[in-house]
């Protein structure tokens, strides 16, 4: 675990650009997979470019929370998956016959290779994210209700009509 902490680097700034790295070949990735497969590490890649360039500690929590969830459920899903692909396999070898409900046995093959690899970078993406998350500071607070009272005096068709203004809209 100590050689994993000392090849990530320190500085958030160089986190961030590992995980915008990680993130695009996570992205596309996505495109190939999605021959065979629905899943959402699309959305989850967005969500990691989302996290990286904005900063922010709540978004790279949210993003470390939804990578370890797809670890393990993209885990699952390649175990069932080659097995199926086993399977069918199998069944074309012995009847010599197509299944039209299983994707073509080579595209399966194809997209469980593409899906390995991308388990691969998420699994290295982990502790890069779990440190970005660390170095950031809490997010910024959600705007006062002062910065609301601000938008509306804005909004106001007229500021002479304001009663609250000095000089009672007089011409002296």
């Amino acid at each position: 675990m100590d050689a994993v902490q000392r090849m990530v680097p320190d500085d958030p700034e160089s986190l961030a650009v590992w995980l915008v790295r990680f993130t695009s070949i996570q992205f596309g990735i996505c495109f190939f997979t999605s021959l065979t497969r629905t899943d959402n590490n699309g959305a989850l890649a967005l969500l990691g470019l989302y996290a990286a360039f904005g900063r922010r500690g709540e978004a790279t929590k949210l993003y470390f929370i939804f990578l370890l969830l797809s670890c393990v459920t993209d885990f699952i899903w390649m175990i069932v998956y080659g097995n199926q692909i086993a399977g069918a396999e199998l069944q074309e070898v012995q009847n010599d016959w197509e299944d039209y409900a299983f994707p073509p046995v080579g595209t399966a093959k194809f997209v469980l290779a593409m899906s390995v690899i991308q388990f691969i970078i998420k699994i290295v993406s982990v502790p890069f994210t779990y440190k970005l998350f660390s170095t950031l500071g809490p997010d910024l607070p959600p705007p006062s209700a002062g910065g609301a009272r601000a938008f509306t005096s804005y909004s106001s068709a007229a500021p002479a009509a304001n009663p609250t203004a000095g000089g009672g809209g007089g011409g002296g």
